[in-house]
């Protein structure tokens, strides 16, 4: 028995095996070489002393990745640049993952790819940086990481990040010429640029629009004091990040917080079925059968030595069959219902938070609120019966903490996206926009209207469009 298990357990495996190589070879047999080689990698894992799948796989890697650094130079003769790296970087990766050795017509070829991978990142990066662009040519840089990662290509991205720190450092000099020429938003700007590259420029004063962060009043009823603190916390380092804050501004505002935490408890009887199937005997009638011998005399006739010609009487049987009825006694399953009382207990939780105060003066308050509400029910009885698998249970409870804490940063994120848009609607939205009203904008961290950008790409051009991501990382 064990013997014809373990043959049969090998069957299926023999047969799972066969399915998949099946489907690798379909895919090879497509041009489809690296999801073939991805399956045969499944393969060699389950029988890694088969010789015959390794060598399979092996080559099935070969021809994956010729492939893919053959689409890689078809891609960068045509002009597709950038499609040509997708290839080269899934060439590079699958490489490594492989410890794949390279033929020597691979290797020219992946030479020249590299080659033709410089010139592109060339345009793409160094000459943004050169023409003081610096931002841009950075932007591009982070996008080309993956693939610049690479051993082979080190040696290019440390020429394209030297091309774009230089490049950095070089607009930070002109721009802090240029400092003069606007206030205080404007010279914090040129600083957050220089400091980004490894640069100085002074700190300005806080501009009049900035403050520490907030003193809070009010209270949230239910909230014990260290659920409050986790609340205040979080809303304050929510403020620190965004765009009204300064540590060096002297005013502080002024914002309150009010709400209610509650927590309901109901408990009451309730009746609970539970189905079941019984077996129910019951009489039922079958037919059945005999077959019957019957003895019988019957004369014959019969020649005696002499030859003369006699009867006797002998006996035989014959049979016949009867079919005759009878009763016998089934079972059948018949869907019952057990009936039992047990005490239903719940638990909600009522939540209502939030948070006003004036941060323009020349516009309402900024509000922000949250309500939020979670239910939890469960039984408690001791009644057992095994037939409707019903067992004692009891209702137990999560504390509330895990979900005042996904609230609370819930309220967070509500807080931090108004804070954005509370700037921006104050110091974005008019038409005509100096150098600093421009450079106020930007402090929101978000894409510039087109006023704000029209008048920092005149001093900035490209990289006025991710001037606001110096703002975002305070």
């Amino acid at each position: 028995m064990v013997r014809l298990l373990a043959t049969l357990l090998l069957s299926l495996s023999l047969g799972a095996c066969t399915t998949l190589r099946g489907r690798a070879d379909a895919l090879a047999r497509n041009g489809q070489f690296v999801e073939a080689a991805g399956i045969y990698d499944e393969l060699v894992a389950k029988s890694p002393y088969e010789k015959e799948l390794v060598v399979e796989r092996d080559d099935l890697r070969g021809k994956a990745l010729s492939q893919l650094l053959g689409n890689a130079r078809r891609l960068r003769l045509e002009g597709q640049d950038e499609k040509a790296e997708d290839h080269l970087l899934g060439f590079l990766d699958r490489r490594v993952a492989w410890n794949a050795r390279l033929s020597g017509g691979l290797e020219s070829s992946l030479l020249e790819e590299m080659g033709g991978t410089d010139q592109h990142l060339q345009r793409l990066i160094t000459e943004p940086a050169r023409q003081g662009f610096a931002l841009t040519a950075e932007e591009a840089l982070v996008r080309k990481r993956p693939l610049l990662a690479h051993e082979e290509m080190v040696h290019i991205r440390k020429r394209m990040e030297d091309a774009v720190l230089q490049g950095g450092q070089g607009t930070c000099e002109r721009l802090k010429g240029l400092s003069s020429e606007g206030g205080s938003h404007w010279r914090e700007l040129v600083a957050r640029y220089c400091h980004h590259w490894g640069g100085f420029a002074p700190e300005p004063p806080p501009g009049p629009e900035l403050t520490r962060v907030p003193s809070w009043t009010g209270a949230v009823v239910g909230l014990d004091a260290a659920q409050e603190e986790l609340l205040r916390g979080r809303l304050t380092r929510v403020y620190e990040s965004s765009p009204w804050f300064s540590n060096a501004a002297r005013a502080a505002p002024e914002l309150s917080l009010a709400g209610r935490f509650t927590t309901e408890r109901d408990s009451h009887t309730v009746e609970l079925t539970a189905p079941y199937y019984e077996q129910v005997p019951y009489t039922d009638h079958e037919d059945r059968t005999e077959t019957i011998e019957e003895p019988y005399d019957e004369v014959e006739e019969y020649t005696d030595k002499d030859g003369n010609k006699k009867t006797r009487t002998v006996t035989k049987v014959r049979k016949y069959t009867r079919t005759f009825t009878v009763p016998v006694t089934r079972y059948r399953d018949v869907a019952r219902t057990f009936e039992y009382r047990a005490l239903r207990r719940s638990v909600d939780y009522q939540l209502t938070l939030s948070s006003s105060g004036v941060l323009d003066g020349r516009r309402g308050p900024l509000s922000t609120v949250l309500q939020d509400h979670y239910s939890q029910f469960g039984y408690e009885h001791d009644v057992r019966f095994g037939p409707g698998d019903v067992q004692p249970q009891r209702a137990v409870f999560s504390a509330p903490d895990a979900w005042l804490t996904q609230r609370v940063e819930q309220m967070a994120a509500i807080f931090a996206q108004q804070l954005v848009e509370h700037w921006r609607q104050s110091y974005c939205g008019a038409s005509i926009l100096t150098l600093d009203d421009a450079a106020r904008c930007a402090r929101a961290g978000t894409a510039l209207p087109t006023p704000a950008y029209q008048v920092l790409s005149g001093i900035l051009g490209d990289d006025a469009a991710r001037v606001p991501s110096l703002f975002v990382a305070r």
